[in-house]
């Protein structure tokens, strides 16, 4: 039986749709070769439902300016000082951290009416202080209620809440959680524009669906009580905390992703997952900069504690020994690209164990359909959830996107006049030109 291209494309998109194909939905012909394989899963899908932030949002403060940034790198004399003025010039100052604070507040002071127990906390770069100024403020609604409240939220019935008609004082703690996240991402959407506040906000689907919003200029983006993205940000804080050569290293690493446009938006690399390529990469340095994850975690009492919003990770920072390795910033930076332009992707990393493994090592028939580890072109092992490959909704264009400007960046550390001060662009800034410029400096 050979399928039409318009029938195939239905039963596709009902499949798609269907909550009872909830792990791998494939769709064979061997007969039409105009019919190819369909592989999908519930927890990648929603990464290719392409949503924008709001316009208000997306106007967003455009507070480091590159041309700026080239200008100052220009007038240094070598490649330490180029790293010591763009630290200095990305990372934020002590007025942004109290912004972003103040923001936290205020967006508290807008559902407090609506959910009393509730409190909004930064996560994120916000959280970890690892961020570049300007970029968004990640926040998390969360609840201080007793436990059993909390289990007795699991047993409500949510049908009683009326997202098109949300009064203040109406939806408790208990309702809110009762809900599935995007409904409740949809929910607190509402409760915007009942309040009164008349930004633009999205719900942007994903893992955990976000609600992304303008606030004085500034895109926020709010998660329902989203425990595993404070767990995340504690590490990239205590990491941050244990050497100081990684913050600088992690931000400019950021910088070059987002300037080349592989880092942030739909289908492209997150901040985590390059934060965990920094953190595996200091791993295999000899001898090594950090420690496994797991070493780390287990140094802070991170199983006992790691679900309780007031942890402080960073009370345990005596426990650890400074690193013997004294390789420069300039001397990591390079040996990134390098390390990583040779990568061999059909590896998985693991930075909880700082090992690498094969991909058929992540399948166990044992594993349900909801457990199983997605290989990607590029993955990478969440060591704070080890069934999650954090870059699987990366599309395999940004995936390739990445390994090119690896390469290109390879090639332009290989030409060693190019890393000393002249009048044309050199050092850092070489690493941030544009593809065409790159494509033409040879080894």
């Amino acid at each position: 039986m050979t399928l039409s291209a318009s029938t195939t494309k239905a039963l596709i998109i009902n499949c798609v749709k269907s909550r009872q194909h909830k792990a791998l939905l494939r769709l064979l012909n061997c007969r039409n070769k105009n019919v190819h394989q369909i592989h999908c899963d519930v927890r990648v899908a929603n990464y290719y439902k392409f949503v924008r932030k709001s316009k208000d949002a997306e106007k967003g403060e455009k507070i480091l300016s590159h041309s700026y940034l080239n200008q100052l790198l220009k007038n240094c004399k070598s490649v330490r000082e180029q790293l010591e003025v763009f630290d200095s010039y990305a990372k934020f100052t002590d007025e942004d951290i109290s912004f972003r604070q103040s923001v936290c507040q205020n967006i508290e002071k807008i559902f407090k009416p609506y959910f009393p127990e509730c409190s909004v906390c930064l996560t994120g770069s916000s959280f970890s202080g690892l961020g570049l100024r300007g970029c968004d403020i990640d926040i998390s609604l969360q609840f201080s209620t007793d436990e059993t409240d909390q289990n007795d939220a699991s047993t409500k019935e949510y049908k009683s809440i009326y997202l098109k008609d949300v009064k203040a004082g109406t939806v408790s703690a208990s309702d809110l959680s009762a809900l599935p996240p995007k409904r409740a991402s949809h929910l607190l959407q509402n409760v915007l524009v009942d309040s009164g506040y008349n930004k633009e906000a999205r719900v942007l689907p994903g893992r955990c669906p976000i609600l992304s919003f303008a606030y004085e200029n500034t895109t926020c983006d709010l998660a329902v009580n989203n425990i595993s993205a404070f767990q995340g940000s504690s590490l990239m804080l205590l990491c941050g905390k244990l050497d100081d050569r990684i913050a600088p290293l992690y931000r400019f690493v950021s910088y070059w992703a987002k300037h080349h446009k592989i880092c942030g938006g739909p289908l492209k690399l997150k901040s985590y997952a390059l934060f965990l390529l920094v953190v595996y990469f200091l791993q295999t340095r000899n001898p090594p900069i950090l420690s496994s994850v797991h070493h780390i975690l287990d140094k802070t009492e991170f199983i006992e504690k790691g679900n309780c919003w007031s942890y402080d990770i960073c009370k345990y920072l005596g426990n650890f020994e400074n690193s013997k390795n004294s390789q420069s910033i300039e001397e990591l930076l390079r040996e990134f690209f390098f390390f990583y332009a040779e990568f061999d992707y059909t590896n998985v990393i693991c930075p909880l164990t700082s090992q690498l493994k094969k991909a058929c090592e992540m399948f166990s028939k044992s594993d349900s359909e909801d457990d199983k580890f997605l290989v990607s072109a590029i993955s990478i092992e969440d060591p704070l959830d080890l069934n999650w490959n954090v870059t699987c909704g990366v599309s395999w264009k940004y995936s390739r996107h990445f390994k090119k400007d690896l390469h290109l960046m390879h090639n332009v550390y290989q030409n060693e006049q190019l890393w000393k001060p002249c009048v044309n662009n050199w050092g850092l800034m070489l690493l941030l030109e544009d593809y065409h410029e790159l494509k033409s400096y040879k080894k």
